[in-house]
């Protein structure tokens, strides 16, 4: 598994506005998250004060809560045609866990004033 963190590239709502987001290296190979790479074209980063889609859920094996931040709209994780991911864990009995999704949270973006 690659360590770390990189840049990859969240979409919109309105399937047109990309920014850039510092992801944990790990989520960002997981295609059913939806990350892509950020190229050579020069993207803002991601708002400070916005909250991206996020997916969340419970182990079945370990009743472990977890959470993900989601790319697209068009992800497997997003759409529902993936219904678990993984998260890395700091118990080294099970450093893996499956995460089954339970709950969807849309985007929030603040209104320039």
């Amino acid at each position: 598994m690659p360590r770390g963190m990189v840049y990859g590239l969240y979409t919109r709502d309105d399937g047109v506005t990309d920014y850039a987001k510092l992801v944990d290296a790990d989520q960002f190979t997981d295609t059913n998250r939806g990350w892509r790479v950020v190229g050579s074209t020069v993207v803002p980063l991601f708002p400070i004060l916005a909250h991206p889609r996020i997916v969340r859920g419970t182990s079945p094996f370990t009743g472990r809560r977890g959470s993900t931040v989601v790319a697209r709209t068009d992800a497997p994780l997003w759409t529902g045609a993936a219904s678990s991911f993984q998260i890395e864990t700091n118990d080294p009995t099970t450093p893996n866990d499956t995460i089954e999704v339970t709950f969807r949270k849309g985007e929030r973006f603040r209104h320039p004033k």
